[in-house]
């Protein structure tokens, strides 16, 4: 297979020159900086509250290890490095997302010059492939919020450089696959979907090389042992906590019951459209049926990402990010698609409706509504009314010199621990079960030595069904709208923990 796609798709290039700036290209470059700085600004002045899983990082990041719960360490370093340089801010936890969603579209516009270095377009198609990642919707919205996405897409666009088609295809360099490997390492340890990487690079060494098997397996060998190297400490960690992030991922999975749903499979489609953009997914299609030079290396590192994901959400459900591994190099694929045409309209029109959506991305997290565009749910409802339910618990807290507070469940938990950061009062949670479920059943769980007095959280106007404690009432409750038809409301119980008198 690899002989029969070698002359068409990875002809010899004789150029590889360095880039060459253009006056277009010094005007990109002012501009992507304009946009870093205006998303940037926009974190700093934000009302928006952190998310749940934000909070959750920053919990992470306060205890640093080899690994999580649910999600390999890397995002908590990252977020420990910030809010040690920054505060304790939603800015200080979210302000390296818009600069490494910067740096990796710097490094998609290179990955696009060299790739189409020996095209007289080639400049063109590398800006395109730029302003294609800077404003792609999944890419706006990941910018005003911290996520393990964008850490791995970063050490992800980082390996596929360094493995794009040389000028020959005979030359294949194990010194680059392990180092390749190594980077691989890093994406993997940002998020476990990181190692896609590793399944499209083999089968890339499958079909798109001539050489000998030997030299291929070679490749191969060193790019999973840099990966395996660089893993390592994550997986021992695994190993001594009951791989509970394994676990975690095959319920995430959920494919014991499979639903066989074909709307599953429409829903994950249809939500791609706000990841990648409307018109570049229609773009993506239409450049899979028009081969270039670096089709089958492109399309070997998003296809199978597409594939599996869309498998998963048939057989059970998909989240529309779990396929974003897919776009650096179907951004590459849809510039040059569209860089090669004499006129740029259909690639104007792309960029412009990118952009559009990346305005109102900015817009909202400024000024923390959707204004009009608000549906009947408002999806802001889970970053509001936090600080206000904060503030109710603080008062409780003083009255009650309360020393425990019992979440109702994960969400609740990791806000709490972020607004109560300095107070010396304990934020647990409840595991009925004695299985943790979540970190915090993990590592907060309460238990027969958590302090009185302690205050319970519910929804319900119920006494908590919680072993142990001697109740004495309720004591108050916190109710705050953050939505239109919405509202969050708790009640306060006070108690004593009867296991440790």
């Amino acid at each position: 297979m690899g002989s029969r796609f070698q002359n068409h798709f990875t002809q010899p290039s004789m150029m590889h020159a360095s880039y060459e700036w253009a006056r277009a290209d010094i005007i990109l470059l002012v501009g992507l900086v304009c946009l870093l700085i205006a998303r940037i600004v926009a974190l700093y002045i934000t009302p928006l509250e952190l998310g749940v899983d934000e909070a959750q990082y920053w919990v992470w990041s306060q205890d640093l290890s080899f690994g999580y719960y649910s999600k390999p360490p890397l995002i908590a370093w990252i977020i420990g490095i910030s809010h040690s340089l920054f505060g304790h801010s939603s800015f200080g936890v979210r302000i390296f997302a818009p600069i490494i969603q910067f740096i990796i579209t710097l490094i998609l516009w290179r990955c696009a010059y060299r790739l189409y270095d020996d095209n007289p377009k080639g400049g063109k198609i590398a800006r395109i492939a730029a302003l294609l990642w800077a404003l792609m919707p999944a890419v706006s919205l990941g910018s005003a919020v911290i996520s393990t996405d964008t850490p791995m897409l970063l050490f992800w666009c980082i390996a596929l450089y360094l493995l794009l088609p040389s000028n020959s295809v005979t030359r294949l360099s194990s010194r680059k696959f392990l180092l390749a490997g190594l980077v691989v390492g890093f994406a993997m340890l940002s998020k476990y979907a990181g190692a896609y990487f590793l399944l499209c690079s083999s089968i890339w060494l499958v079909a798109g090389h001539v050489s000998s098997y030997s030299k291929r397996f070679v490749c191969l060998l060193t790019l999973l042992s840099g990966s395996l190297l660089v893993m390592m400490p994550n997986l021992i960690w695994n190993l001594d906590n009951g791989l509970v992030t394994i676990i975690h991922l095959s319920e995430n999975a959920n494919l014991s019951l499979p639903s066989y749903a074909l709307a599953g499979l429409i829903d994950f489609w249809q939500a791609q459209i706000f990841v990648f953009g409307p018109l570049s997914l229609v773009c993506f299609f239409a450049a899979i049926f028009r081969w270039q030079k670096h089709s089958l290396f492109l399309l070997i590192f998003c296809i199978p990402v597409l594939v599996i994901i869309s498998i998963q959400a048939y057989l059970k459900e998909a989240n529309a990010n779990w396929a974003v591994a897919a776009y650096p190099s179907a951004t590459l694929l849809v510039a040059g698609w569209l860089g090669n045409f004499s006129r740029q309209t259909l690639s104007h029109a792309t960029i412009f409706i990118n952009a559009l959506i990346g305005i109102i991305i900015i817009s909202v997290t400024v000024t923390g509504q959707l204004g009009s565009l608000t549906p009947e749910s408002d999806p802001l409802r889970r970053v509001r009314g936090w600080q206000e339910l904060s503030g109710d618990l603080e008062s409780q807290i003083e009255i009650n010199n309360a020393r425990t507070i019992i979440a109702d469940r994960r969400a609740t938990a990791a806000i709490l621990k972020w607004y109560f950061y300095k107070d010396p009062v304990q934020i647990t949670v409840y595991d009925g079960d004695n299985h943790p479920g979540n970190h915090f059943e993990l590592k907060f769980s309460y238990n027969a030595v958590s302090p009185s007095p302690i205050i319970a959280l519910s929804q319900k106007q119920i006494i908590p069904s919680i072993a142990g404690i001697e109740w004495s009432g309720l004591v108050g409750t916190s109710n705050h709208k953050i939505a239109k038809n919405r509202y969050r409301k708790y009640y306060f119980y006070l108690g004593d923990n009867a296991l440790n008198k």
